[in-house]
């Protein structure tokens, strides 16, 4: 596979992966998101892997992923809002999703980019990943956003883009008190297991 091909691979897995996380951010249990959506970016450090022919390990992956998010404390101020009745449930949830999301989108940049520097997971300059991963997580709070408004150009795949509004109306049925919690675990499960 040519680098272009393994870029263009990867930005399609960082992109797969952020709208994963942005349903994963809706979790209505406080600090289920963030078991739910490092699950998510151990996978995408996983697949990213797989796309760069370097070795994965789960373990290494994890506290690497623990060590880059723990500078974006403000994941843990979006968790705690859903402690709020009411109001605090509904706006943590949404800011924890883009939250999820950009942070998602910030470990898949620096990853990718250390792999294709030829790097593995075994040769991680944390401070250097640390920095580029404030740059990148700003960007993905912009991308993010983007996700949120729907498709604006035609590159977008459709297929995720609907399991995103999917995933926003599922939400919204769970709000109203339509869906019980149980109800919209499982449906949200059903949904992201398509992806």
């Amino acid at each position: 596979m040519s680098l272009e091909a393994q870029r263009n691979a990867a930005e399609r897995i960082i992109r797969e992966h952020m709208i994963v996380a942005m349903g994963a951010g809706l979790v209505p249990v406080p600090f289920a998101d963030w078991a739910t959506t490092t699950a998510v970016q151990i996978n995408l450090v996983r697949k990213l892997a797989e796309v760069y022919k370097i070795p994965f390990f789960s373990g290494l992956a994890k506290g690497l992923i623990a060590s880059l998010v723990g500078a974006t404390t403000v994941r843990g101020g979006a968790t705690l809002v859903k402690l709020i009745p009411g109001i605090g449930w509904l706006v943590g949830g949404l800011t924890a999703s883009v939250l999820a999301a950009a942070t998602t989108y910030a470990i898949g940049k620096v990853f990718q980019t250390h792999f294709e520097a030829g790097g593995t997971l075994k040769d991680f300059d944390l401070e250097a990943a640390q920095r580029a991963y404030k740059h990148f997580f700003q960007q993905g709070q912009q991308e993010a956003e983007n996700l949120k408004k729907g498709p604006q150009d035609k590159q977008k795949t459709p297929s995720y883009d609907a399991t995103y509004d999917q995933l926003q109306k599922l939400y919204e049925l769970y709000q109203k008190g339509i869906l019980t919690a149980e109800e919209y675990e499982t449906q949200k499960r059903r949904l992201l297991e398509r992806l």
